[in-house]
């Protein structure tokens, strides 16, 4: 493949992915069918979306098996996303690139909400486990983050929803993993 093609291709499997997280608002967190869609399953609904990517990075990667085996990765990255029902809910490796989508960590607003029950968590005395243990500089930065997103929806009148803040931070995360993975082509 030249260049060129495989810059096009790599933007076309992207795009398709931002479709898929672009519809975590509109399906109340991957909960239902929204109904300009039609009616069934979610988790089919979301698998049959997931398919179409894999097909169409199948289609355009074909013999181009590194390139492949990358995007396939993201593919399984993003349905680990859908799949887990959870917020952030995304892997570790989006975390180390992205660090703000901890921010949306539930970890903050139990600590914050339920002190004890989260000492008890983070001292190892029940079984549960958080994927982050925020300290005070990380509530600080997040406490920061969460201000400047008000101050810009107030100063241009967005009225998002909390799930829209998080899609879009997910969307950012995922052109950051895109332009890492692919730097050398985009």
């Amino acid at each position: 493949m030249e260049r060129n093609e495989i810059r096009t291709s790599i933007k076309t499997v992207y795009g398709m992915l931002w479709d898929v997280l672009g519809l975590y608002e509109k399906t109340e967190c991957y909960n239902k069918v929204p109904e300009e869609l039609g009616e069934g399953d979610i988790w089919d609904f979301m698998g049959d979306k997931l398919q179409e990517v894999r097909k169409e990075a199948s289609k355009l990667f074909l013999g181009e098996e590194e390139l492949h085996t990358e995007l396939f990765q993201i593919v399984d990255e993003v349905e680990h996303f859908v799949r887990s029902y959870e917020r952030p809910g995304v892997v570790i490796r989006w975390k180390q690139i992205n660090p703000r989508i901890i921010f949306w960590d539930c970890s903050f607003d139990i600590k914050k909400e339920c002190p004890q029950e989260y000492r008890k968590v983070s001292w190892g005395l029940t079984n549960l486990k958080f994927s982050c243990y925020p300290d005070e500089s990380l509530e600080e930065a997040r406490k920061r983050y969460f201000e400047e997103i008000e101050k810009k929806m107030k100063e241009h009148n967005f009225k998002y929803s909390d799930e829209r803040v998080f899609q879009d931070e997910l969307q950012r995360t995922l052109t950051q993993v895109f332009e890492q993975d692919f730097k050398e082509y985009l």
